[in-house]
């Protein structure tokens, strides 16, 4: 786990070393508290504490899997990988594997952000199968005209981006409708592919050749970036970074979204061959001091399955949380994004003192984080 601040958001980055076992996948909880690490050797998955860095439970499975993801309500992780024959879910409440899709030999998945459907990239078969995550069956196929290997869903779920390796493209899946609407030709064939947090852009690593970005709302690339045969890549929470593993040189190096540029390496652990972001820390300041009356600016963010439009930041007592839902807050801002600001009320609060500002959940009162934000009112 690498800790980096980059403007103003800080947050976790989990990479994935092989070393001399085979690679394996990273994800990350939505609420950053634990990651998930494929142990294809050991046909395992490792559940790791991201406060204290430690395994805290290892999961047996009954075959080798390489791929996973976490579903984006935290309860469930999918594992999968090429020759499997299935998708195994994951309990995390229990750590246990509670049950078992059959589907044919794999190597990408993604989920919604809605958590109702998950994708699943089949290379020899040339085909994405779609499983409802309700009932657990596959309910369409969609061919491709290669072999398939990364995938990711756009943030508003109504699109799944695919790299078909074996068609030299991009293909883009109406999640409507379960077909291919868009097809965007690439310099060398795909492996990887991650969407940005506003859904703007897609970042796609090739084979042999730079990392490329398509605009999603014509679906045309727009810019290459000078970074090769990136195997795997992620956005940070804010959109303003993309972080790409590079196996054969130890590092991982970073791209400014803005400038479209590289801007640094930093070196990691032998050969890192995949990379997850934790959703950062949820709420920010620049002033975590104010006079009463004074505008508060608090910076927030999480992961796209964690976005609504209903989603909000209010003032309470610093109690723990010990009044939420039960007294209404001193003033509230809504938080609909992905990240983003909003500016606090402070003349609202009762007087002098310290104050907590509570990230919530699409207009009731679950926390997006285990603790406040804290600030002092002068």
């Amino acid at each position: 786990m690498i800790d980096t601040a980059k403007g103003t958001t800080m947050a976790n980055i989990q990479v994935s070393t092989s070393g001399w076992a085979s690679p394996s996948d990273i994800a990350v909880s939505p609420d950053g508290t634990r990651a998930y690490t494929a142990n294809p050797d050991n046909r395992s998955v490792s559940v790791i504490d991201t406060a204290t860095n430690t395994v805290t439970a290892t999961v047996a499975l009954a075959v080798s899997g390489s791929v996973l993801t976490v579903s984006p309500d935290g309860k469930k992780v999918y594992v999968t990988g090429q020759g499997m024959g299935s998708v195994m879910v994951i309990d995390t409440a229990t750590n246990t594997v509670s049950t078992k899709i059959l589907v044919g030999g794999h190597q990408g998945i993604a989920v919604t952000p809605n958590g109702s459907r998950l994708y699943i990239g089949q290379y020899t078969e040339r085909a994405v199968p779609v499983i409802d995550t309700a009932t657990n069956q596959v309910i369409a196929t969609v061919s491709t005209s290669g072999g398939c290997q990364g995938l990711a869903a756009h943030p508003d779920g109504t699109r799944v981006y695919v790299a078909d390796n074996g068609g030299q493209r991009v293909s883009v899946i109406n999640t409507a409708t379960n077909t291919i609407t868009a097809s965007i030709a690439m310099a060398s064939p795909p492996i990887s592919v991650a969407a940005s947090p506003d859904g703007t852009g897609v970042y796609v690593g090739l084979d042999s050749g730079p990392v490329t970005l398509i605009d999603t709302a014509g679906n045309k690339v727009v810019a290459t970036i000078p970074i090769w045969d990136a195997g795997a890549l992620a956005v940070s929470p804010d959109g303003t970074f993309v972080y790409v593993p590079d196996y054969s040189t130890h590092t991982v190096s970073v791209v400014d979204v803005a400038g479209r540029a590289v801007t640094g390496s930093f070196a990691v652990g032998n050969k890192p061959c995949n990379i997850a972001f934790g959703p950062g820390v949820p709420l920010s300041t620049a002033t975590p001091t104010v006079t009463r009356g004074a505008p508060l600016k608090v910076r927030y963010s999480t992961v796209p399955g964690n976005v609504t439009s209903k989603n909000w930041v209010g003032i309470y007592p610093d109690d723990g949380g010990a009044t939420i839902g039960k007294k209404n807050s001193f003033t509230w801002a809504s938080a609909p994004n992905a990240a983003g600001t909003v500016t606090l009320d402070t003349g609202s609060v009762p007087g002098p003192g310290r104050y907590a500002a509570w990230y919530l959940y699409n207009d009731g009162y679950i926390t997006m984080a285990a603790s406040p934000l804290t600030f002092t009112v002068t």
